[in-house]
């Protein structure tokens, strides 16, 4: 066995780190990549760390799949916590805080002039000693101030904005709450025309295993770099109808609602983190201003904010915008610290407005339209395919991954089937039964336990079938049956003697919203559809004198089969409509096993085509399954 790690699971170097973001940084979307990944909330500066830095650290938490660095995803948990066992929390806060660690970095960096000014004291002259300090100190407040202002004043438009403005639409409100409340695909760079789906494969494999086996995974449109993934994430992820062609955000589930964690400018507890902020910005600048009243009060400090304390109930005093007689600086520098803090606490007056608008918005908006969308996606059209040869599945399984550019997932726990992803707002699953009605493995015995374990809305019957009218019908054509009759005769001995036969079969119309919507149907160019009546009878025709004696015996018939009536037996009795929908593969004699493969497929393409047309999506008004 091949014990060797795949490529997915290999922890890349830094160099290699560095130039998948450069990759990114220079994709078709790569500006749109760069936004997502580093918004700018707070001020001028960006809130997360560089690309480089997040591709790292996730790669450390083991959230990265890495097929290299043209290739490659990498997952965001909710509320974005760290790893277990929290080994990489400093990491974490250096990339969840690079808007205050380059603040703190120009502090620190301010201070380490400060001490060279300090060591220079000898030999430069005090007065240009002064004008430098000075001047860094106004560029160090500048800068914290403009950055400051900034940030707030936008996002107390923001907030003013959102109560003038119309409501956001369901994808647009998802956007916003998705990638922070459940595991979100965060990047998906993949440039190539192919390997895309196994790069997704790979990612859902790695999902599972940091989420459990029931994840929910948001698709956010700005998160992938070229329009090919964006298409082949769109049709992967589709678990919910956002109600619009290209949403901003898809959510690909197995169904159970996940955990929700909130978000903090979403609740208004950033107003708490800026009065910390302001507290600890405080705290390191009174010892500023007690030095630069002591250099200049010389004996007579008692009313001046000499010390610690003094400067920081004097700077408190400024915050609140009150100007006490005791103790009052004198230098020019205590009293731009004084200044800077008056508009802190004027900034902190708009912050809590910001926060209580955003709060009762919360309050207003608190899931409703996002919520709705996941409980409709739980109401979504389910339908149960149903084949009964190697060949049928084989073109039904291709055929839908063209579709969806996923594979199909085979489940065991009860009935095999494979679950086929969602398409057209439908959940689709194809089960093989086997051939008849009579082996214990047909569709008579299988459809039972089928839909009472998938609870479909429909049941339809996929394959081949042979043709009765060559005047009209040619190979490869599509049967739809309309009605449906099932061959039982009763063989006995008329009055004169003679053999009479009897018919014993019901004749039964299929499900009337699925007659209604294959109505619909539009054949792709190369064949033609034909609705009306099909046999179903448990023998292979292939017999010409045979198949003659049922066209001239069923003068309705277009052709015949031998899975429909089992299919419609077992689904009348759970309450669940059915149709048979067939291609032509022969007449009855002469099969040739290379039309075989066509005919389904032509089949399917019917069946696929109305179900991309979203003709099964369940509407309010539907009944609930059975």
């Amino acid at each position: 066995m091949d014990t060797r790690p795949s490529p997915a699971d290999r922890r890349p170097s830094v160099a290699e780190l560095r130039q998948a973001a450069r990759l990114v940084r220079r994709a078709e979307f790569g500006a749109e990549v760069r936004d997502w990944l580093r918004p700018r909330h707070l001020g001028l500066l960006r809130d997360r760390g560089p690309i480089t830095l997040q591709l790292f650290r996730a790669a450390a938490e083991g959230r990265l799949v890495w097929r290299g660095f043209d290739s490659f995803a990498m997952l965001r948990s909710p509320g974005d916590r760290p790893g277990r066992g929290g080994r990489f929390a400093v990491l974490r806060a250096v990339d969840h805080s690079w808007h205050l660690a380059l603040v703190v970095g120009s502090f620190l960096m301010f201070l380490g002039g400060a001490l060279i000014l300090v060591a220079l004291r000898d030999v430069l002259d005090h007065a240009v000693l002064y004008l430098v300090a000075v001047l860094l100190e106004l560029a160090l407040l500048l800068v914290v101030v403009t950055d400051q202002v900034t940030g707030l004043v936008r996002m107390c438009v923001r907030g003013l904005r959102s109560l003038g403005r119309p409501g956001l639409a369901p994808h647009e409100a998802a956007a916003q709450r998705w990638p922070y409340e459940r595991w979100t695909l965060a990047v998906c760079h993949h440039p190539a025309a192919t390997g895309g789906s196994e790069l997704l494969d790979e990612v859902w494999q790695r999902l599972v295993a940091l989420a459990g086996p029931d994840p929910a995974l948001a698709c956010p449109r700005a998160a992938v770099s070229t329009s090919g993934m964006r298409t082949l994430v769109g049709d992967w992820a589709h678990g919910v109808d956002m109600g619009v062609d290209d949403p901003a955000v898809r959510l690909r589930f197995t169904g159970r609602k996940p955990q929700v964690a909130q978000r903090m400018t979403e609740t208004g507890a950033f107003f708490f983190l800026y009065l910390a902020a302001v507290a600890a910005l405080l705290a390191g600048v009174a010892p500023m201003v007690a030095q630069a009243e002591r250099a200049g009060c010389a004996d007579t400090c008692a009313e001046r904010p000499a010390t610690y304390g003094t400067a920081l109930e004097w700077l408190a005093y400024r915050l609140l915008w009150q100007n006490p007689q005791e103790p009052r600086p004198e230098t020019f520098e205590a009293t731009s610290f004084g200044f800077g803090a008056s508009v802190l606490g004027l900034v902190g007056i708009f912050v809590g407005v910001a926060a209580m608008l955003q709060y009762t918005r919360h309050l207003r908006k608190q899931g409703a339209d996002v919520d709705a969308l996941v409980e409709e996606s739980g109401r979504r059209g389910k339908v149960l395919l149903l084949v009964a040869t190697p060949v049928e599945q084989a073109v039904v399984l291709d055929r839908v991954r063209q579709r969806t550019g996923r594979a199909a997932e085979r489940l065991f726990g009860g009935y095999p089937v494979h679950k086929l992803g969602v398409l057209g707002a439908t959940e689709l699953v194809l089960a093989r039964t086997g051939p008849g009605v009579t082996s214990p493995v047909s569709a008579a015995y299988g459809v039972p336990e089928l839909v009472r374990e998938q609870r479909p809305d429909y049941v339809i019957s996929l394959g081949i079938c042979y043709g009765l009218r060559e005047e009209f019908q040619a190979e490869c054509d599509v049967i739809v049956a309309q009605r449906l009759r099932v061959i039982n005769v009763r063989v006995g001995e008329g009055a004169d003697g003679d053999i009479e036969i009897r018919e014993r079969g019901d004749s039964v119309t299929a499900g009337p919203n699925l007659v209604a919507r294959f109505m619909m149907a539009e054949p792709p160019a190369g064949f033609r559809i034909h609705m009306g009546e099909l046999l179903s009878w448990d023998v292979l025709v292939d017999n010409s004198r045979l198949r003659e004696a049922l066209r001239m015996r069923y003068q309705d018939a277009l052709g015949g089969e031998m899975e429909g009536a089992g299919v419609y037996a077992a689904a009348v009795r759970k309450q669940t409509e059915w149709i048979v929908v067939k291609g032509i593969s022969d007449w009855g004699h002469g099969k040739r096993d290379d039309v075989q493969e066509k005919a389904a497929g032509n089949a399917a393409a019917v069946v696929l085509d109305l179900v991309g047309a979203r003709a099964f999506a369940r509407r309010d008004s539907d009944a609930e399954p059975a």
